[in-house]
C-alpha cells in the first residue's frame, strides 16, 4: 500500500506502485466474462426483480491505493484503470463489459414493440431542418434529403427551390469526418468547418467554397474544444481571414484543451505563418490562469473584436480591440471593467457593447463603450421577465438598428424587440408556447428563430417589415399536441422554494388514477436550462405509458443567473437535493412508485443519477448514466479544470470537499441493493474518457450486492456528442429502461 499526502488534486498520471503484470492479461479474463454471462443469463431465465440472488459479473484484479488529500482518506482498488500504462488492458475490460451489455440487453424481448411505435409515430420522415447562416437573402441550412442522408443546402429566402451544397458525411482523401461546427463568412460564400473523425478525434478547421463547392487548400489543426459544441472561431469583417482557437501542441493528453490562444490564420497561408493575438503566454502585460478558456467573436455591424475569457475560477472577463489595432502580440486589448461576460449573452453595435447581466433581483441590459471598457451602463432594468443568460444558444442579437433578446420562464420563452432609439421593448407575437432559439438576423433587420416544445416539432418563423407578427419559414409542421399533453407544477423543496418540474404524457394513460413509470431527468449546471424541445425519441417512452418528468432544478437557468448561483458552488448539493424532492413527491403523490421511477441524465446532469440513486434508492429502480463525471477529485481532465465555478476549486480544502460530496464514485455504499445502472460512454470523448466510466462500473459491480444490474456499454464510434444515439444502442436502452420499470412485455423469458 502506498500513502501519499497531497494539498491540491490527485494528479492520476504521477501514481507510482507496482503491479505484477500478469494480472493484466485479458485472455484469462476473456473465459471468465464467457462464463459470467452464460451464468447471467441463466440467473434472469429464473428470477424475477424482486429475487435477492445477486449478479455475478467478472471479476476485475484489485490493487490497493491510498490517498491522503487534505486529511481524507480516499482509497480505490480500480485506480489502476486510469493509468496511461494499463490503457490496453482497460480498453480491452471495456470491450469485454460492452459485449456482455448488449448481449444481456439484446436477449430480451420487446425490439418489435419499440420499433412499432417508432414507425407509427414517425411514419413521415423529418428533415430535421437546422438553420446554420444567412448571407444576404440566402439561407444555408442543414437537412436530410430524400435518401435520408445529411446535406448542406442554399435556399434564397423569396424561393422555395433550393439547392445541395454540400454532402455529408465529408470524405476527404477516402477520410471520413463529421462537421461539429460552422462559421460562414460575412460576404463572401465561404464557410469554415471544425471537423473531427470517429466522435472527438483529431478536430481541425478546412475551408469550403460555397459558390465553386470546392475545398481550399487550407487547413489548421489541431484546434481546441472550447466547450462541447466545439471551436471558438470567428471571420475578419472582409473574410479574408479567420481567428480561431488552439492549445499548444506540446500539452499532455490529460490537458491538451488547456493554455488555449487565439490566432489569425489568414487565407492562402501556411498555417505556420499563423500569428498568436490573445492568450495564454501571449501578452506579457495579460495574465491567464491554466485552465481559462479564450473565445474570439466578431460581428456584421461593428469594427471590433472581443476576446472572452471563460475563467477556470472565478467571473468570466472580456477584451476589445478595433480590428485595426490587431497586431499580433502586440494588440493592445483593452479591458471591459466590471463586465462579467458569458458566452450568448452579449452582442455588439458599432462601438457599443450589449449584454445581459444580473442586477439586484433582476436581469439587466447593459451597455459597455468598446472604446474606454468603462463600466457598464444599464439600459433597461426591473423587467418583469427574466432574460435568458444561458451558455450556450445566443440569447441576444444586434440587427442594423435594433436588439432582440430572449425571456425565459419553466416550459415557455419568449422575444423583445428594442429600438437603438429608445430601447422601449415591444414582444413578438409567438405562434404558441414554445422555446425560441438560433436567432439569426436577415436583411440586417429582421429576425430569424426556431421555435419548439415538448409536443411540437422544429419549425423556423420570421419577424419582418418591422412587424412583431412572424411568419413560417421552413420547418417541420409535425404536432402531437392531441395525444400528447404537458405541464408544470411546483414541487417543494426541502429549504421551501418551489421547484418547476415539467411533465409529458399521454392524455389516455395519464389520466388514469393508477401509478405509471416515470422517466425523470435533470441538468442543473452551469446555467444551461431545459427547455422545451421536440425529442422524437422519448415518444416510445410516452407510447407505452409511461410519464417524462424535467425538473428544473437550482444549477439550471430557467429563472435567471441566481437560480443558477443557488445550485452551483458552494451550494452544488442543493441541485441534487431538489432533484430528490422532486423524486419523493412524484412518489408521495401518487404519479408513481420507487418500482417505476427511472433518472436519467447526460453530462453534467450524471451528477444526479449517481448521487441520488445512491442517497436514495428507495425512490428509483434504475439510472441512464450518459457521458458521466463520477469522480470529480481525481482527474484533472477538460471538465474539471473549466468547472471549478460550478463544482469547486481545486487548490482550497473547500473545493476539494465539494467535489467529493459530489463525485458517486465514492459514496457507492457496500452490501447495498441499489438501482439498475445503465452507464453509456463515448470512446473518444474529450471531457470524459472512458477510463473513468469502466472505474465507476466495476466499483459498482464488485462492491454492492444488488438484484439489480450495472452495466456498461461503450460507442466505439462517437464522443461526448452522440454517445449511444445508433438506433440498436437506443433499442437497448429503451428495453433496460421498460425491463426495470416493470413493463410485462420486457422481460426476460
Amino acid at each position: 500500500m502506498v500513502i501519499i499526502v497531497g494539498m491540491g488534486f490527485w494528479d492520476i498520471s504521477k501514481w507510482c506502485y507496482s503491479v505484477d503484470s500478469s494480472l493484466g492479461k485479458m485472455n484469462i479474463q476473456k473465459l471468465i466474462y464467457s462464463l459470467c454471462f452464460v451464468c447471467l443469463i441463466s440467473f434472469l431465465s429464473t428470477s424475477n426483480l424482486t429475487a435477492q440472488s445477486l449478479f455475478q459479473y467478472p471479476e476485475t484484479k484489485k490493487v490497493p491505493f491510498d490517498t491522503v488529500i487534505f486529511d481524507v482518506t480516499l482509497s480505490d482498488p480500480y485506480a489502476w484503470l486510469s493509468l496511461p500504462e494499463f490503457e490496453t488492458d482497460m480498453l480491452e475490460l471495456a470491450r469485454q463489459q460492452t459485449a456482455l451489455t448488449n448481449q444481456l440487453l439484446d436477449s430480451l424481448p420487446g425490439d418489435e414493440i419499440i420499433l412499432s411505435h417508432i414507425n407509427r409515430l414517425f411514419s413521415t420522415p423529418s428533415e430535421n431542418i437546422v438553420l446554420k447562416a444567412v448571407q444576404g437573402h440566402d439561407l444555408f441550412y442543414m437537412k436530410s434529403n430524400i435518401d435520408g442522408k445529411r446535406g448542406l443546402f442554399r435556399r434564397v429566402d423569396s424561393l422555395v427551390s433550393e439547392e445541395l451544397m454540400l454532402s455529408l458525411p465529408l470524405v476527404i482523401e477516402e477520410r471520413q469526418y463529421t462537421i461539429k461546427k460552422m462559421a460562414f463568412g460575412f460576404h463572401q460564400p465561404l464557410v469554415a468547418m471544425m471537423i473531427v473523425e470517429s466522435g472527438d478525434e483529431n478536430p481541425h478547421i478546412r475551408f469550403y467554397n460555397l459558390s465553386t463547392r470546392t475545398l481550399l487548400i487550407d487547413r489548421i489543426g489541431p484546434v481546441m474544444f472550447n466547450d462541447a459544441s466545439g471551436v471558438s472561431m470567428a471571420w475578419l469583417p472582409d473574410d479574408s481571414g479567420l481567428l480561431y482557437s488552439q492549445a499548444p501542441p506540446s500539452n499532455s493528453e490529460e490537458e491538451k484543451y488547456t493554455r488555449g490562444k487565439i490566432k489569425l490564420h489568414h487565407l492562402g497561408e501556411d498555417q505556420r505563418m499563423d500569428q498568436a493575438i490573445f492568450g495564454f503566454d501571449v501578452q506579457s502585460n495579460l495574465s491567464f490562469q491554466i485552465d481559462d478558456t479564450p473565445y474570439i467573436y466578431t460581428f456584421p455591424f461593428s469594427p471590433f473584436v472581443i476576446a472572452r475569457i471563460r475563467a477556470g475560477q472565478g467571473e468570466n472577463y472580456a477584451f476589445s480591440i478595433h480590428l485595426d489595432k490587431l497586431d499580433g502580440r502586440n494588440t493592445p486589448w483593452v479591458p471591459l471593467q466590471d463586465y462579467s461576460c458569458n458566452h450568448g449573452s452579449f452582442t455588439v453595435n458599432g462601438h457599443m457593447l450589449y449584454g445581459i447581466q444580473v442586477g439586484g433581483q433582476s436581469t439587466q441590459l447593459v451597455r459597455v463603450d468598446l472604446e474606454t471598457g468603462a463600466t457598464p451602463e444599464i439600459i433597461l432594468a426591473n423587467q418583469k421577465q427574466i432574460f435568458a443568460e444561458g451558455p450556450d444558444d445566443p440569447a441576444i442579437i444586434s440587427g442594423q438598428d435594433v436588439l432582440y433578446i430572449k425571456h425565459t420562464s419553466p416550459g415557455k420563452q419568449g422575444i423583445l424587440k428594442l429600438d437603438f432609439m429608445d430601447f422601449v421593448p415591444s414582444e413578438i407575437q409567438l405562434p404558441f408556447d414554445c422555446s425560441v432559439g438560433e436567432f439569426l438576423v436577415c436583411n440586417n433587420t429582421d429576425l430569424i428563430f426556431v421555435t419548439t416544445n415538448w409536443t411540437r416539432d422544429f419549425s423556423y418563423f420570421s419577424s419582418t417589415d418591422g412587424s412583431n407578427q412572424v411568419k413560417p419559414v421552413f420547418g417541420n409542421s409535425k404536432n402531437l399536441n392531441s395525444d400528447y399533453l404537458s405541464k408544470v407544477i411546483y414541487v417543494p423543496s426541502r429549504d421551501h422554494v418551489q421547484i418547476p418540474v415539467s411533465l409529458v404524457y399521454k392524455q389516455a394513460k395519464a389520466d388514469s388514477t393508477h401509478t405509471r413509470p416515470v422517466l425523470l431527468e435533470a441538468y442543473g449546471c452551469f446555467g444551461s436550462s431545459m427547455d422545451p424541445f421536440y425529442n422524437p425519441e422519448q415518444f416510445v417512452w410516452l407510447e407505452t405509458g409511461g410519464i417524462y418528468a424535467i425538473a428544473h432544478v437550482r444549477g439550471g437557468g430557467e429563472l435567471g443567473a441566481s437560480w443558477a448561483a443557488a445550485g452551483s458552488f458552494p451550494h452544488k448539493m442543493t441541485s441534487i437535493y431538489d432533484l430528490e424532492d422532486v423524486a419523493e413527491y412524484l412518489v408521495e403523490n401518487k404519479y408513481t412508485t420507487g418500482h417505476q421511477q427511472a433518472i436519467s441524465g447526460s453530462s453534467c446532469g450524471t451528477l444526479h443519477v449517481g448521487l441520488a440513486t445512491l442517497h436514495r434508492p428507495d425512490l428509483f429502480c434504475a439510472g441512464v448514466y450518459l457521458v458521466g463525471i463520477p469522480d470529480l477529485v481525481t482527474n484533472r481532465g477538460v471538465s474539471f479544470g473549466r468547472g471549478q465555478n460550478e463544482f469547486g476549486p481545486l487548490d482550497t480544502k473547500e473545493g476539494f470537499l465539494s467535489r467529493l460530496d459530489l463525485s458517486a464514485y465514492y459514496h457507492i455504499v457496500p452490501e447495498q441493493s441499489s438501482p439498475a445502472m445503465l452507464i453509456v460512454n463515448g470512446a473518444t470523448d474529450y471531457i470524459v474518457p472512458i477510463h473513468n466510466a469502466a472505474r465507476y462500473v466495476t466499483r459498482l459491480q464488485q462492491e454492492q450486492k444488488s438484484h439489480r444490474p450495472s452495466l456498461f456499454m461503450v460507442d466505439w464510434q462517437n464522443g461526448h456528442q452522440g454517445a449511444g444515439s445508433s438506433q440498436a444502442d437506443l433499442i437497448r436502452k429503451w428495453k433496460f429502461l421498460m425491463w426495470q420499470t416493470g413493463h410485462p412485455d420486457f422481460q426476460p423469458k
